[in-house]
């Protein structure tokens, strides 16, 4: 147990120190725009948490980490590049904005995806402003 906590808290610390130029923060407002342009919005969200508060609708739904901080890289890359390859902009959205910060950080300093935007406050900010969600398919 405290194996994976140390595993989980480097992994927070290497990847969220700071962000790069290709990162972008987007409120609820951006996010609306860049969906409507054709922006994927990848909710890395458990589904647990998806049943819970709903998704945004069109948004597609990419566990990144599971119920205990686990990650499998590999497997989430090539489901992400079956959706946006790292020359197309991507959405990346979790609850509260701290594991989409991780994500969004790894795919600007790894992945070398080319435009990150960050749904820096994440669904909780979505719904608080009684904007609307779905149930996941």
């Amino acid at each position: 147990m405290k194996i994976k906590i140390i595993t989980i808290t480097l992994v927070v610390f290497l990847f969220s120190t700071q962000l790069f130029a290709d990162i972008y923060e987007v409120n609820n407002n951006k996010i609306i725009i860049l969906m409507e342009s054709g922006v994927p919005l990848i909710d890395i969200r458990t589904k647990r948490e998806w049943y819970e508060t709903g998704v945004i609708k069109k948004s597609n739904l990419l566990t990144f980490f599971d119920k205990d901080g686990n990650y499998n890289v590999k497997e989430w890359m090539s489901k992400l590049k079956k959706i946006a390859s790292n020359k197309d902009p991507v959405i990346i959205i979790c609850r509260s904005g701290r594991r989409s910060r991780i994500v969004a950080n790894f795919l600007d300093q790894k992945e070398h995806y080319t435009t990150v935007f960050h749904a820096s406050d994440g669904i909780i900010s979505w719904i608080d402003l009684k904007n609307k969600t779905v149930v996941p398919d």
